[in-house]
């Protein structure tokens, strides 16, 4: 393994992941952003995110993925050939000097290149060994095969979304949405991260490894809690479309405005209160149709247009302003270009800035910080099979 070159809370932990995609990579730089030495051991074909950009220009570049570069920060980066026993046996050697093995690989081809965790365990003790599948290595699912969509809808997630307060108005107009990102594998990779740590922590004690198995599919169920809550305690069953029994009080809804879209929540009677006020005291919020709770539950219709007539003469930022004034919770929906730019986000340096394919480009900082031993970018994500020839001496690079 590599001497430790970096300052952290994690420095001096060796960490080796034989990922694919988002969950075990990211899982595996979520270790290496704070210090440990993580090997990344790919194919001679490369991990599919180089493969999928986005690149600079749009001219496809397997060094210059926009993807693989943000998953694999702070890594070295190996190229083995698995499936001869040469391959094999360079990965063992990497994982005797290792902590952690993090792998999102199908458990077939972990078999098949002799890494199945229980052989591991035997193998190395004090290894831990974790390891992402879409359902898991157990039950009826277990041999099936999933990806980002496949468990982020088996998860309940997609049927949920969108979910209050927004809801839809039209369930076959509007199905189930799955956002532009990757949230199931994202998802995966830091439960993975959070699970493989607290074993860490337990090896403390014991001395001994362990096999960390992560179901994706569970780790998006997870996040279901107010369905689940529901289902459970009231019997209920989430209904998708926008009306008061999912929405809850009124009102609490995404409405346009000027340059985009808010949040108008105001169900308490003080927010009514506050929120008529914002909007100048106008004679129909005294109505009967909306002056109580109730009447305006029952009209929540026309309430939400009349709410719209007002918000489509400011911005998102301005009703934003207006709201921290009247301590209501009225917000905007900012675009990822919005985001980056704010000044909120570049004084936290929330992105950093970084040099794909000859370009400058911005990529995420670590998600969370650290006084003593602050987040900081070592090294950019390996070319393929860039450090083979250093770490495995004895020929195995590409």
């Amino acid at each position: 393994m590599t001497q430790p070159t970096a300052q952290g809370p994690l420095a001096g932990i060796n960490v080796v992941e034989l990922g694919d995609g988002t969950s075990g990579p990211y899982a595996a730089k979520l270790f290496g952003d704070f210090g440990a030495e993580v090997i990344k051991v790919e194919s001679p074909a490369g991990d599919s995110s180089r493969r999928r950009g986005p690149f600079p220009d749009g001219r496809p570049d397997p060094e210059a993925s926009g993807l693989f570069m943000y998953l694999n920060t702070n890594k070295y980066g190996v190229v083995i050939d698995l499936d001869g026993k040469s391959g094999q046996a360079a990965l063992h050697r990497l994982l005797d000097g290792a902590d952690i093995f993090i792998s999102n690989l199908p458990a077939k081809a972990l078999d098949a290149a002799g890494l199945a965790p229980a052989a591991l365990r035997q193998r190395f003790p004090r290894l831990i060994v974790t390891t992402i599948s879409p359902f898991g290595p157990t039950g009826p699912w277990a041999e099936r095969k999933g990806d980002e969509l496949v468990t982020y809808a088996m998860g309940g997630m997609a049927y949920s979304t969108p979910g209050m307060p927004d809801a839809a108005d039209d369930l076959i107009k509007e199905p189930p949405l799955h956002p532009a990102c990757f949230v199931a594998e994202t998802i995966a990779g830091v439960v993975a991260a959070e699970a493989t740590m607290a074993a860490l922590l337990g090896r403390g004690h014991t001395g001994e490894g362990c096999h960390v198995e992560l179901s994706q599919q569970a780790a998006m169920a997870s996040l279901q809690i107010r369905d689940v809550t529901n289902a459970s305690y009231v019997g209920s069953h989430y209904n998708r479309l926008l009306n008061p029994i999912t929405i809850g009080r009124m009102p609490n809804f995404y409405v346009p405005c000027k340059d985009g879209y808010v949040t108008v929540a105001a169900p308490m009677e003080i927010h009514w209160e506050r929120l008529s006020q914002m909007m100048g005291d106008p004679d129909w919020a005294r109505s009967e149709l909306y002056a109580t709770e109730i009447a305006r539950t029952a009209n929540w219709v026309t309430l939400r247009m009349k709410i719209v007539e007002w918000t489509m003469t400011l911005t998102g930022d301005e009703l934003h302003a207006l709201a921290e004034q009247s301590q209501l919770p009225i917000f905007p929906f900012y675009s990822i270009r919005k985001m980056a730019n704010s000044d909120h986000s570049r004084e936290r340096r929330t992105l950093v800035e970084v040099q794909i394919g000859g370009k400058a480009a911005r990529m995420p900082a670590a998600p969370l910080k650290m006084r003593a031993t602050p987040w900081s970018l070592r090294r950019p994500a390996p070319r393929l099979g860039e450090h083979s020839t250093a770490i495995l001496k004895d020929g195995m690079a590409a």
